[in-house]
């Protein structure tokens, strides 16, 4: 009976340790939306609910303990089967004529379905073969289901807690086809089984060979180069990829900054046009806080033209702060502070003001929702002096198929700052909708700048910060018609970023 208590338990643990582990699986072609999240709850809810069904009817059939660990056994082996290369199907998903919220459904549909039905078999199969008395059937079937539950707890912490931050996700993945694997040989009460045992242990050691020593190669998306670092982390995978003359950091399917090998900088560099907000300050900032580090771009911009200025740069992932000293020789001097922690949470803890803020957080396909806000724009106006401002870089291709999250933003910073200027290198061009970077700048002053006091202002800054380059993006404010785009103003209480994103709005 322990045996069976036990294979309950790992089962439950592989089941919400491979769901967890299977949002990275989708993470770089899907990304992180909701979405994506509702795809995978939706799919191992479904699959749970048909492997009970058929589970309380194999067992009234054929109730033997040969036939759950066989059942074990063939869930562990289907996830090693559609977790060695799923890519493909990813790829094929992701193409199809469905509209784009549900390609993720799709792709979960195909790669996660038959191994989470095995595992919903596993729990009305053991009660069956676990209940002695009719009178008693009751009790047996809270217990085990209680195990069960115990085990999804326990894998879910694991998987979320303590595995994905440290291991690439290719032993995961691994670990749990063989939790799956070897609980199957040992779940039948007495001596092991010769044939189910070595059956077993070898289905473990090909599968160890494949996962481990041919894992599927790593793809870049939307680039070609030389993966320098890759890792798994509780956030995004991260990807360090030389590209010719460039070094560029990736989180998932999208880049969050590059360096270039030979020490040149670019004519428009996207921390240029955030540094152009220093324009409508009277005076040098003497202290700016950096939302989002990437590697480093803009506190390292700050912090070499003008070490006097004192920079908070906020990162949530300790990772990436690594990955910005080791790769991108970024190097705060004893002015500057990294806090590692949420953006907002840390902004909040910030005693006194400060002269700027610099927003430039991403996920692995959009801005977290919780620093797009009103409530979250009001912190930021409460954190800045009288003549602070506010720059957010946002990618014109992630805000929507008519940048409905871009517009909802924008009306949304308008209800706290009574200036915000836009730079956008295609809106100044009267391109509409726009697929490049956008910054929006809010100010606290009443008055919105003229472009001759803007540029007399932005010629200051260069000199300033020693940067000509500052000077590029000042033709691209824009000046024109603010489209009439029904969209809502975005609170921590209705904050529709994925649907803005995803939903074609009539």
């Amino acid at each position: 009976m322990t045996r069976l208590y036990a294979a309950v338990f790992l089962s439950g643990s592989a089941f919400m340790g491979f769901e967890i582990a299977a949002s990275r699986v989708l993470a770089p072609v899907f990304g992180t939306s909701v979405f994506t999240w509702g795809a995978l709850i939706t799919v191992f809810l479904a699959s749970l609910s048909v492997g009970y069904a058929a589970g309380g009817r194999l067992a009234d059939r054929w109730p033997k303990p040969e036939l759950l660990a066989s059942i074990l056994m063939a869930s562990g082996t289907a996830l090693w089967l559609l977790m060695y290369r799923p890519g493909p199907v990813m790829s094929w998903a992701a193409s199809t004529a469905l509209p784009e919220r549900y390609r993720s459904l799709l792709a979960c549909l195909v790669l996660f379905t038959p191994p989470s039905i095995l595992m919903g078999i596993v729990t009305p199969f053991a009660t069956r073969l676990a209940a002695r008395e009719l009178h008693s059937i009751g009790q047996t079937a809270g217990w085990l289901a209680a195990v069960s539950t115990g085990g999804s707890i326990v894998g879910t912490f694991a998987m979320t807690f303590l595995l994905i931050p440290e291991y690439p996700l290719e032993i995961l993945l691994y670990g749990s086809g063989a939790v799956l694997v070897l609980t199957g040989a040992l779940a039948v009460p007495g001596a092991l089984h010769p044939l189910r045992t070595a059956t077993a242990l070898g289905l473990t050691g090909v599968s160890a060979a494949l996962f481990l020593l041919a894992p599927e190669p790593v793809k870049v998306p939307g680039a070609a180069g030389k993966i320098v670092f890759s890792k798994q982390t509780a956030y995004h995978r991260i990807l360090v990829v030389d590209e010719g003359l460039r070094r560029k950091l990736y989180f998932d399917r999208l880049s969050q900054g590059s360096l270039r090998h030979d020490g040149k900088r670019d004519e428009l560099e996207y921390p240029d046009a955030m540094c152009l907000s220093l324009t409508l300050r009277p005076a040098l900032p003497k202290s700016a806080v950096v939302i989002g580090l990437g590697t480093g771009m803009i506190p390292g911009l700050l912090t070499r033209a003008r070490p006097e200025i004192k920079v908070t740069t906020i990162e949530i992932d300790p990772q990436v702060v690594d990955v910005a000293r080791q790769y991108f020789s970024f190097s705060p001097d004893a002015n500057d502070t990294v806090l590692v922690g949420d953006g907002r949470q840390k902004l909040a803890e910030l005693p006194g003001t400060v002269d700027a803020i610099f927003s430039d957080a991403f996920f692995a396909d959009s801005v977290p929702y919780h620093l797009t806000t009103r409530e979250f724009f009001e912190l930021c106006s409460a954190k800045l002096t009288p003549d602070g401002v506010l720059a957010g870089n946002f990618i014109g291709y992630m805000t929507g198929r008519n940048n409905e999250l871009f517009w909802a933003i924008y009306r949304t910073l308008r209800e706290v700052f009574p200036t915000v200027y836009i730079v956008s290198p295609e809106l100044a061009r009267g391109q509409m909708p726009f697929r490049g970077n956008a910054f929006l700048i809010a100010s606290k002053a009443k008055v919105r700048r003229g472009t001759d006091d803007l540029a007399r202002s932005a010629q200051e800054t260069a000199r300033l910060f020693d940067n000509p380059n500052i000077l590029n993006w000042l033709p691209f404010v824009y000046t024109g018609v603010i489209p009439e785009t029904p969209v809502p103003i975005l609170t921590d209480s209705y904050s529709p970023t994925d649907a803005l994103q995803h939903f074609e709005r009539k």
